[in-house]
């Protein structure tokens, strides 16, 4: 809170505090469990200041509540919201609701008011995910543990940077399907929706994670290569495989410790036989299942493959995920 009380002073001088509030016991728990309180002092005057504990909220709940809230509150109130677009910053003064914006913007009609054309910029979520930011979703779609995970644990079970990961949690924050709450320098994320809306809200900007193809004559038996393709799909439906069915799926870290003599041209692969590899844009062990990739992303290596056999057995992925299926029995 540190930076709203340098802003606060910036503006109202020296003389200004802030201190902890604590609820009376009539506040409702959607409160409680919502905002974190602060009394902010100037001379004489105070007044209550909430800050919502998650990072994406809803300005119409916003408003509501803190109409509520004051009803029962003796003192004056107000919002804290970081980052404010020209949209929100218009729609809370018409609708006199007090609020302060760090570094941007002040409405406290029982104080005084700054106003500045510093606003957040517009940011939308782009067509497709990034390869991080779609290990990060799978990841979460299938996780067991109900318990909200932060950056740091995140960055850890996937072995991407803290870097990787906030832009990651900022894309799928943007787009609404994770929700946010700060508690100190902690962000602990969990999924916005229940299985099956979480995935299939997000399906659409989904992309198959095959990068690339090597042929090779020959394949190491080797723990980091996952079965893709029509041999993975065999394991889950009544498609068969044959032996020109491959493949297997490594990372590109992995992809390059694949010898050069191994490989071979795809005019080879067809003329004297041999394997391919699939080369991911993530590691496909992070979610692998039984040596295999996971569903969600062995549908989306193969959901473009025209052949009928196929799509047949990757209806059977799209019925145990609740997507919507291609060939109706």
């Amino acid at each position: 809170m540190m930076n709203v009380l340098d802003f606060l002073k910036t503006v109202f001088g020296a003389n200004i505090s802030i201190t902890g509030f604590d609820y009376s016991e009539k506040t409702p728990y959607y409160i409680r469990d919502g905002y974190t309180p602060s009394c902010i002092t100037w001379n004489k005057n105070r007044f209550v200041l909430l800050t919502p504990n998650a990072v994406s909220w809803r300005l119409p709940v916003l408003k509501k509540q803190i109409l509520n809230f004051q009803e029962i509150c003796p003192l004056p109130c107000a919002l804290c919201l970081e980052n404010l677009t020209a949209l929100q910053r218009r729609n809370l003064v018409e609708n006199g609701i007090p609020f302060v914006s760090p570094e941007q913007q002040i409405y406290l009609p029982f104080l005084g008011c700054l106003f500045t054309e510093r606003f957040k910029a517009k940011i939308s979520a782009p067509d497709q995910m990034t390869p991080g930011t779609q290990l990060i979703f799978l990841y979460l779609y299938y996780r067991q543990d109900a318990e909200p995970i932060n950056l740091t644990q995140l960055s850890k079970k996937l072995s991407l940077s803290k870097a990787t990961c906030t832009r990651a949690v900022n894309d799928l924050t943007v787009s609404g399907l994770i929700t946010v709450k700060n508690e100190g320098t902690n962000k602990w994320i969990s999924p916005a929706f229940a299985k099956p809306e979480f995935l299939n809200k997000a399906f659409p900007r989904l992309k198959s994670p095959v990068e690339r193809l090597i042929y090779v004559k020959r394949i190491d038996k080797d723990k980091t290569m996952m079965k893709s393709g029509v041999r993975a799909l065999a394991a889950l439906s009544m498609v068969g495989a044959d032996g020109e069915d491959g493949a297997v799926a490594i990372s590109q870290k992995k992809a390059a410790e694949v010898p050069a003599e191994d490989i071979i041209t795809r005019q080879d692969f067809y003329d004297f036989g041999g394997y391919f590899i699939e080369v991911w844009s993530y590691d496909p062990v992070l979610l692998a299942e039984n040596e295999r990739v996971d569903d969600i992303s062995l549908l989306l290596s193969l959901q473009e493959d025209k052949n009928e056999r196929i799509q047949m057995g990757l209806d059977e992925i799209r019925r145990a995920h609740e997507l919507p299926i291609k060939y109706k029995e």
